[in-house]
Protein backbone atom coordinates (compact mmCIF):
# COMPACT_ATOMS: atom_id res chain seq x y z
CA UNK A 1 0.00 0.00 0.00
CA UNK A 2 2.81 2.35 0.93
CA UNK A 3 4.59 1.45 -2.32
CA UNK A 4 1.55 2.31 -4.39
CA UNK A 5 1.15 5.63 -2.61
CA UNK A 6 4.82 6.45 -3.20
CA UNK A 7 4.64 5.61 -6.88
CA UNK A 8 1.48 7.68 -7.26
CA UNK A 9 3.14 10.70 -5.65
CA UNK A 10 6.20 10.25 -7.90
CA UNK A 11 4.16 10.16 -11.09
CA UNK A 12 2.19 13.20 -10.00
CA UNK A 13 5.46 15.07 -9.36
CA UNK A 14 6.81 14.19 -12.79
CA UNK A 15 3.55 15.17 -14.46
CA UNK A 16 3.59 18.54 -12.72
CA UNK A 17 7.29 19.22 -13.42
CA UNK A 18 7.64 17.70 -16.99
CA UNK A 19 8.51 21.03 -18.60
CA UNK A 20 11.55 21.37 -16.36
CA UNK A 21 12.66 17.80 -17.05
CA UNK A 22 12.40 18.37 -20.84
CA UNK A 23 14.35 21.62 -20.61
CA UNK A 24 17.07 19.80 -18.69
CA UNK A 25 17.36 17.07 -21.32
CA UNK A 26 17.58 19.63 -24.14
CA UNK A 27 20.26 21.53 -22.22
CA UNK A 28 22.33 18.38 -21.78
CA UNK A 29 22.08 17.59 -25.52
CA UNK A 30 23.18 21.11 -26.44
CA UNK A 31 26.17 20.88 -24.11
CA UNK A 32 27.20 17.55 -25.63
CA UNK A 33 26.87 18.91 -29.18
CA UNK A 34 28.93 22.01 -28.35
CA UNK A 35 31.58 19.85 -26.72
CA UNK A 36 31.76 17.70 -29.88
CA UNK A 37 32.04 20.74 -32.20
CA UNK A 38 34.66 22.41 -30.01
CA UNK A 39 36.63 19.17 -29.89
CA UNK A 40 36.60 18.83 -33.71
CA UNK A 41 37.50 22.49 -34.18
CA UNK A 42 40.34 22.23 -31.71
CA UNK A 43 41.68 19.22 -33.62
CA UNK A 44 41.46 21.11 -36.91
CA UNK A 45 43.12 24.19 -35.41
CA UNK A 46 45.97 22.04 -34.19
CA UNK A 47 46.68 20.96 -37.80
CA UNK A 48 47.13 24.56 -38.96
CA UNK A 49 48.44 26.07 -35.74
CA UNK A 50 51.70 26.99 -37.45
CA UNK A 51 49.89 29.61 -39.55
CA UNK A 52 49.14 31.61 -36.43
CA UNK A 53 52.71 31.56 -35.14
CA UNK A 54 55.17 34.43 -35.57
CA UNK A 55 57.62 34.43 -38.45
CA UNK A 56 61.02 32.82 -38.02
CA UNK A 57 63.44 35.05 -39.94
CA UNK A 58 66.60 33.44 -41.37
CA UNK A 59 66.38 30.97 -38.50
CA UNK A 60 66.83 27.74 -40.46
CA UNK A 61 70.25 27.35 -42.07
CA UNK A 62 69.19 24.42 -44.25
CA UNK A 63 66.11 26.31 -45.44
CA UNK A 64 68.14 29.44 -46.27
CA UNK A 65 70.66 27.35 -48.19
CA UNK A 66 67.87 25.68 -50.20
CA UNK A 67 66.36 29.03 -51.18
CA UNK A 68 69.73 30.55 -52.18
CA UNK A 69 70.65 27.50 -54.27
CA UNK A 70 67.26 27.62 -55.96
CA UNK A 71 67.66 31.26 -56.98
CA UNK A 72 71.23 30.74 -58.22
CA UNK A 73 70.08 27.90 -60.47
CA UNK A 74 67.09 29.97 -61.62
CA UNK A 75 69.28 32.92 -62.62
CA UNK A 76 71.50 30.54 -64.60
CA UNK A 77 68.52 28.89 -66.30
CA UNK A 78 69.89 25.55 -65.12
CA UNK A 79 66.80 23.32 -65.10
CA UNK A 80 68.69 20.19 -64.08
CA UNK A 81 70.05 21.92 -60.99
CA UNK A 82 66.65 23.47 -60.23
CA UNK A 83 65.03 20.05 -60.23
CA UNK A 84 67.26 19.01 -57.32
CA UNK A 85 65.83 21.87 -55.26
CA UNK A 86 62.24 22.13 -56.56
CA UNK A 87 59.83 19.54 -57.90
CA UNK A 88 57.82 19.16 -60.03
CA UNK A 89 58.78 21.60 -62.79
CA UNK A 90 56.47 21.40 -65.81
CA UNK A 91 57.75 21.66 -69.38
CA UNK A 92 56.16 25.07 -69.82
CA UNK A 93 57.68 26.42 -66.59
CA UNK A 94 61.09 25.06 -67.60
CA UNK A 95 60.75 26.91 -70.91
CA UNK A 96 59.65 30.06 -69.05
CA UNK A 97 62.63 29.89 -66.67
CA UNK A 98 65.10 29.49 -69.57
CA UNK A 99 63.47 32.44 -71.33
CA UNK A 100 63.43 34.69 -68.25
CA UNK A 101 66.94 33.82 -67.08
CA UNK A 102 68.47 35.58 -70.09
CA UNK A 103 67.27 38.90 -68.59
CA UNK A 104 68.40 38.12 -65.02
CA UNK A 105 71.89 38.86 -63.87
CA UNK A 106 71.49 37.63 -60.27
CA UNK A 107 69.18 37.27 -57.27
CA UNK A 108 69.99 38.54 -53.80
CA UNK A 109 68.07 36.76 -51.04
CA UNK A 110 67.51 39.44 -48.37
CA UNK A 111 65.48 37.49 -45.80
CA UNK A 112 63.70 34.15 -45.50
CA UNK A 113 60.48 34.30 -43.44
CA UNK A 114 59.01 30.94 -42.41
CA UNK A 115 56.23 29.30 -40.43
CA UNK A 116 55.44 25.61 -39.85
CA UNK A 117 53.34 24.06 -42.63
CA UNK A 118 50.48 21.61 -42.55
CA UNK A 119 52.50 18.40 -42.26
CA UNK A 120 55.61 17.54 -40.26
CA UNK A 121 58.83 18.95 -41.69
CA UNK A 122 57.02 21.43 -43.93
CA UNK A 123 57.25 25.24 -44.04
CA UNK A 124 55.25 28.18 -45.30
CA UNK A 125 57.96 30.45 -46.65
CA UNK A 126 58.01 34.04 -47.87
CA UNK A 127 61.30 35.16 -49.43
CA UNK A 128 62.27 38.81 -49.69
CA UNK A 129 64.51 38.82 -52.77
CA UNK A 130 66.12 41.49 -54.92
CA UNK A 131 66.21 40.75 -58.65
CA UNK A 132 69.07 42.31 -60.65
CA UNK A 133 68.27 42.56 -64.35
CA UNK A 134 70.92 42.60 -67.07
CA UNK A 135 72.03 46.16 -67.92
CA UNK A 136 69.98 47.82 -65.17
CA UNK A 137 71.70 49.19 -62.09
CA UNK A 138 68.85 49.17 -59.55
CA UNK A 139 67.61 45.76 -58.34
CA UNK A 140 63.86 45.15 -58.10
CA UNK A 141 62.60 44.02 -54.66
CA UNK A 142 60.06 41.19 -54.65
CA UNK A 143 58.31 38.74 -52.32
CA UNK A 144 58.03 35.10 -53.40
CA UNK A 145 56.06 32.33 -51.69
CA UNK A 146 57.29 28.72 -51.36
CA UNK A 147 55.86 25.62 -49.73
CA UNK A 148 58.84 23.63 -48.51
CA UNK A 149 58.65 19.97 -47.49
CA UNK A 150 60.96 17.22 -46.26
CA UNK A 151 61.58 14.25 -48.56
CA UNK A 152 62.00 10.60 -47.58
CA UNK A 153 65.74 11.16 -47.15
CA UNK A 154 65.17 13.93 -44.62
CA UNK A 155 66.20 16.69 -47.06
CA UNK A 156 64.23 19.89 -47.61
CA UNK A 157 62.84 20.59 -51.07
CA UNK A 158 60.43 23.09 -52.62
CA UNK A 159 57.06 21.60 -53.54
CA UNK A 160 56.80 23.54 -56.78
CA UNK A 161 53.11 22.71 -57.19
CA UNK A 162 52.38 25.64 -54.88
CA UNK A 163 54.83 28.04 -56.55
CA UNK A 164 53.85 31.28 -58.24
CA UNK A 165 53.92 29.82 -61.78
CA UNK A 166 51.57 26.92 -61.12
CA UNK A 167 49.27 29.08 -59.01
CA UNK A 168 48.70 31.14 -62.20
CA UNK A 169 48.73 28.38 -64.82
CA UNK A 170 47.07 25.52 -62.84
CA UNK A 171 49.05 22.84 -64.69
CA UNK A 172 49.54 20.63 -61.62
CA UNK A 173 46.72 19.60 -59.26
CA UNK A 174 46.92 20.84 -55.68
CA UNK A 175 46.04 19.31 -52.30
CA UNK A 176 42.98 21.31 -51.14
CA UNK A 177 44.07 21.05 -47.49
CA UNK A 178 47.47 22.59 -48.20
CA UNK A 179 45.91 25.18 -50.50
CA UNK A 180 43.49 26.14 -47.74
CA UNK A 181 46.35 26.61 -45.28
CA UNK A 182 48.20 28.80 -47.82
CA UNK A 183 45.11 30.96 -48.26
CA UNK A 184 44.85 31.46 -44.49
CA UNK A 185 48.58 32.24 -44.40
CA UNK A 186 48.26 34.92 -47.07
CA UNK A 187 45.42 36.59 -45.15
CA UNK A 188 47.36 36.89 -41.88
CA UNK A 189 48.21 40.42 -40.80
CA UNK A 190 51.94 39.79 -40.52
CA UNK A 191 52.04 38.41 -44.06
CA UNK A 192 49.97 41.33 -45.38
CA UNK A 193 52.34 43.78 -43.70
CA UNK A 194 55.35 42.00 -45.21
CA UNK A 195 53.79 42.16 -48.67
CA UNK A 196 53.07 45.85 -48.26
CA UNK A 197 56.61 46.56 -47.08
CA UNK A 198 58.18 44.84 -50.08
CA UNK A 199 55.71 46.50 -52.45
CA UNK A 200 56.69 49.90 -51.02
CA UNK A 201 60.36 49.07 -51.58
CA UNK A 202 59.60 48.08 -55.19
CA UNK A 203 57.74 51.34 -55.82
CA UNK A 204 60.69 53.31 -54.45
CA UNK A 205 63.08 51.43 -56.75
CA UNK A 206 60.85 52.03 -59.78
CA UNK A 207 60.56 55.71 -58.95
CA UNK A 208 64.32 56.06 -58.58
CA UNK A 209 65.33 54.33 -61.82
CA UNK A 210 63.49 55.08 -65.08
CA UNK A 211 65.19 52.19 -66.88
CA UNK A 212 64.04 49.71 -64.23
CA UNK A 213 60.53 51.17 -64.35
CA UNK A 214 60.32 50.79 -68.12
CA UNK A 215 61.75 47.29 -68.05
CA UNK A 216 59.39 46.03 -65.31
CA UNK A 217 56.22 47.77 -66.52
CA UNK A 218 56.73 47.50 -70.29
CA UNK A 219 59.68 45.56 -71.71
CA UNK A 220 59.51 42.34 -69.73
CA UNK A 221 55.72 42.17 -70.04
CA UNK A 222 56.00 42.43 -73.83
CA UNK A 223 58.74 39.81 -73.88
CA UNK A 224 56.66 37.45 -71.74
CA UNK A 225 53.75 37.88 -74.15
CA UNK A 226 56.02 37.00 -77.07
CA UNK A 227 57.35 33.96 -75.23
CA UNK A 228 53.82 32.74 -74.49
CA UNK A 229 52.80 33.03 -78.14
CA UNK A 230 55.96 31.27 -79.33
CA UNK A 231 55.67 28.52 -76.74
CA UNK A 232 52.02 27.94 -77.61
CA UNK A 233 52.88 27.68 -81.31
CA UNK A 234 55.68 25.20 -80.59
CA UNK A 235 53.47 23.21 -78.22
CA UNK A 236 50.65 23.08 -80.77
CA UNK A 237 53.09 21.94 -83.44
CA UNK A 238 54.54 19.27 -81.16
CA UNK A 239 51.05 18.15 -80.18
CA UNK A 240 50.17 17.83 -83.87
CA UNK A 241 53.32 15.75 -84.43
CA UNK A 242 52.53 13.60 -81.40
CA UNK A 243 48.95 13.15 -82.57
CA UNK A 244 50.17 12.14 -86.04
CA UNK A 245 52.62 9.65 -84.53
CA UNK A 246 49.92 8.28 -82.24
CA UNK A 247 47.57 7.89 -85.21
CA UNK A 248 50.31 6.25 -87.24
CA UNK A 249 51.02 3.83 -84.39
CA UNK A 250 47.30 3.13 -83.96
CA UNK A 251 46.89 2.58 -87.71
CA UNK A 252 49.91 0.27 -87.74
CA UNK A 253 48.52 -1.67 -84.81
CA UNK A 254 45.10 -1.90 -86.49
CA UNK A 255 46.73 -3.06 -89.73
CA UNK A 256 48.79 -5.63 -87.84
CA UNK A 257 45.62 -6.93 -86.24
CA UNK A 258 43.87 -7.02 -89.63
CA UNK A 259 46.85 -8.79 -91.18
CA UNK A 260 46.89 -11.30 -88.34
CA UNK A 261 43.17 -11.92 -88.77
CA UNK A 262 43.58 -12.23 -92.54
CA UNK A 263 46.47 -14.65 -92.04
CA UNK A 264 44.42 -16.69 -89.60
CA UNK A 265 41.49 -16.75 -92.01
CA UNK A 266 43.80 -17.68 -94.90
CA UNK A 267 45.33 -20.46 -92.81
CA UNK A 268 41.87 -21.75 -91.90
CA UNK A 269 40.79 -21.56 -95.54
CA UNK A 270 43.95 -23.34 -96.66
CA UNK A 271 43.36 -26.08 -94.09
CA UNK A 272 39.78 -26.49 -95.30
CA UNK A 273 40.95 -26.58 -98.93
CA UNK A 274 43.60 -29.17 -98.12
CA UNK A 275 40.97 -31.31 -96.40
CA UNK A 276 38.76 -31.20 -99.51
CA UNK A 277 41.54 -31.31 -102.13
CA UNK A 278 41.46 -33.73 -105.05
CA UNK A 279 43.75 -34.64 -107.92
CA UNK A 280 42.81 -33.58 -111.45
CA UNK A 281 44.55 -33.72 -114.80
CA UNK A 282 45.20 -30.96 -117.33
CA UNK A 283 43.57 -31.96 -120.63
CA UNK A 284 45.60 -29.64 -122.88
CA UNK A 285 48.33 -27.05 -122.55
CA UNK A 286 46.92 -24.18 -120.51
CA UNK A 287 47.98 -20.85 -119.00
CA UNK A 288 48.33 -20.61 -115.22
CA UNK A 289 47.18 -17.28 -113.75
CA UNK A 290 47.47 -15.54 -110.36
CA UNK A 291 43.73 -14.87 -110.19
CA UNK A 292 40.40 -16.28 -111.27
CA UNK A 293 40.10 -14.01 -114.30
CA UNK A 294 41.08 -13.88 -117.96
CA UNK A 295 42.82 -10.58 -117.21
CA UNK A 296 44.89 -11.94 -114.31
CA UNK A 297 48.63 -12.24 -114.79
CA UNK A 298 49.98 -15.37 -116.48
CA UNK A 299 52.57 -16.88 -114.17
CA UNK A 300 53.27 -20.11 -116.07
CA UNK A 301 51.85 -22.92 -118.21
CA UNK A 302 50.96 -26.56 -117.73
CA UNK A 303 51.11 -29.25 -120.44
CA UNK A 304 48.25 -31.60 -121.15
CA UNK A 305 48.41 -34.74 -119.07
CA UNK A 306 49.90 -32.98 -116.02
CA UNK A 307 48.26 -33.98 -112.77
CA UNK A 308 47.65 -31.21 -110.21
CA UNK A 309 45.93 -30.80 -106.84
CA UNK A 310 42.57 -29.05 -107.09
CA UNK A 311 41.23 -26.97 -104.17
CA UNK A 312 38.13 -25.16 -105.36
CA UNK A 313 36.35 -23.53 -108.30
CA UNK A 314 35.61 -19.85 -108.81
CA UNK A 315 34.24 -17.85 -111.77
CA UNK A 316 34.92 -20.66 -114.23
CA UNK A 317 38.45 -21.16 -112.90
CA UNK A 318 39.92 -23.92 -110.76
CA UNK A 319 42.29 -23.13 -107.88
CA UNK A 320 45.25 -25.49 -107.99
CA UNK A 321 48.60 -26.07 -106.33
CA UNK A 322 51.26 -24.52 -108.53
CA UNK A 323 54.90 -24.58 -107.45
CA UNK A 324 53.84 -24.79 -103.77
CA UNK A 325 51.41 -21.88 -104.00
CA UNK A 326 47.87 -21.19 -105.16
CA UNK A 327 47.10 -20.41 -108.81
CA UNK A 328 44.24 -20.69 -111.29
CA UNK A 329 43.54 -22.43 -114.59
CA UNK A 330 40.40 -22.46 -116.73
CA UNK A 331 38.08 -25.19 -115.51
CA UNK A 332 37.37 -26.14 -119.14
CA UNK A 333 40.86 -27.62 -119.40
CA UNK A 334 40.85 -29.98 -116.42
CA UNK A 335 39.22 -33.32 -115.76
CA UNK A 336 39.15 -35.86 -112.96
CA UNK A 337 41.99 -38.34 -113.14
CA UNK A 338 39.60 -41.24 -113.71
CA UNK A 339 38.15 -39.42 -116.76
CA UNK A 340 41.52 -38.65 -118.30
CA UNK A 341 41.51 -39.61 -121.94
CA UNK A 342 44.15 -42.09 -122.86
CA UNK A 343 47.05 -40.32 -124.44
CA UNK A 344 47.25 -41.15 -128.13
CA UNK A 345 49.99 -43.62 -128.76
CA UNK A 346 52.29 -42.81 -131.64
CA UNK A 347 51.72 -45.15 -134.53
CA UNK A 348 54.78 -47.16 -135.26
CA UNK A 349 56.00 -46.66 -138.76
CA UNK A 350 57.51 -49.62 -140.52
CA UNK A 351 61.23 -49.23 -140.99
CA UNK A 352 62.33 -48.36 -144.52
CA UNK A 353 58.68 -47.71 -145.49
CA UNK A 354 58.69 -45.91 -148.82
CA UNK A 355 55.95 -43.42 -149.65
CA UNK A 356 55.26 -41.12 -152.56
CA UNK A 357 54.59 -37.51 -151.64
CA UNK A 358 51.31 -36.00 -152.77
CA UNK A 359 52.33 -32.48 -151.84
CA UNK A 360 55.30 -30.30 -150.99
CA UNK A 361 56.93 -31.23 -147.66
CA UNK A 362 59.98 -29.69 -145.99
CA UNK A 363 62.66 -31.91 -144.51
CA UNK A 364 64.31 -30.27 -141.50
CA UNK A 365 67.48 -30.84 -139.54
CA UNK A 366 65.58 -31.54 -136.25
CA UNK A 367 62.06 -32.04 -134.92
CA UNK A 368 61.01 -28.42 -135.09
CA UNK A 369 59.19 -26.29 -137.60
CA UNK A 370 61.77 -23.62 -137.04
CA UNK A 371 64.74 -25.96 -137.56
CA UNK A 372 66.96 -25.52 -140.60
CA UNK A 373 65.49 -26.93 -143.82
CA UNK A 374 67.78 -29.58 -145.39
CA UNK A 375 65.61 -30.67 -148.34
CA UNK A 376 62.25 -30.13 -150.04
CA UNK A 377 60.03 -33.00 -151.16
CA UNK A 378 57.91 -32.25 -154.22
CA UNK A 379 54.71 -34.08 -155.31
CA UNK A 380 55.70 -37.45 -156.80
CA UNK A 381 59.02 -37.62 -154.94
CA UNK A 382 59.77 -40.84 -153.06
CA UNK A 383 60.52 -40.64 -149.34
CA UNK A 384 61.91 -43.46 -147.23
CA UNK A 385 60.65 -43.43 -143.64
CA UNK A 386 63.51 -44.54 -141.46
CA UNK A 387 61.70 -44.38 -138.05
CA UNK A 388 58.95 -42.73 -136.06
CA UNK A 389 60.77 -39.93 -134.19
CA UNK A 390 57.84 -39.12 -131.87
CA UNK A 391 56.10 -35.84 -131.20
CA UNK A 392 54.46 -36.04 -134.64
CA UNK A 393 57.74 -36.30 -136.59
CA UNK A 394 59.37 -39.02 -138.71
CA UNK A 395 63.02 -39.42 -139.58
CA UNK A 396 63.23 -39.79 -143.37
CA UNK A 397 65.60 -40.05 -146.29
CA UNK A 398 64.90 -38.09 -149.45
CA UNK A 399 67.18 -37.76 -152.41
CA UNK A 400 69.95 -39.27 -150.31
CA UNK A 401 69.53 -36.67 -147.56
CA UNK A 402 68.32 -37.56 -144.09
CA UNK A 403 66.04 -35.22 -142.13
CA UNK A 404 62.75 -34.91 -140.31
CA UNK A 405 59.28 -34.46 -141.76
CA UNK A 406 55.91 -34.00 -140.09
CA UNK A 407 54.33 -37.47 -140.02
CA UNK A 408 50.88 -36.19 -140.96
CA UNK A 409 52.17 -34.97 -144.35
CA UNK A 410 53.78 -38.23 -145.43
CA UNK A 411 51.13 -40.81 -144.40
Amino acid sequence: MKFKNGWHKCTEFVAEQWRYFLAGIVFILIVLLLAFVISKRTTADEDISGVYQDFQVDANVELNSLIINYYNAYAAGDISALQTYASPISDSEASYIKFLSQYIEAFNVVHVYSKPGLDDGSYLVSVYVEEKFVGINTPAPGLEFFYVRTNENGMLYIDNSYGTYNQKENEISLDPKIQSVIEIYNERNDVMKLKQMVEDELNKALASDAELNKFVTETIRTKIGEWKAQYKAQRDQQNAINDAKAKEAADAQAKAQQDAQAAAQAAAQAAAEEANASTVVITTKVNVRDGASETSNVIGTLDGGTQVVKYSEENGFTKINFNGGRAYVKSDFIAPVEQQAAAPQPQAQPANNTVTLSGTVNARQSKSETAERVAVGMPGDTVTILEDAGDGWSRVSIKGIEGYMKTEFIN
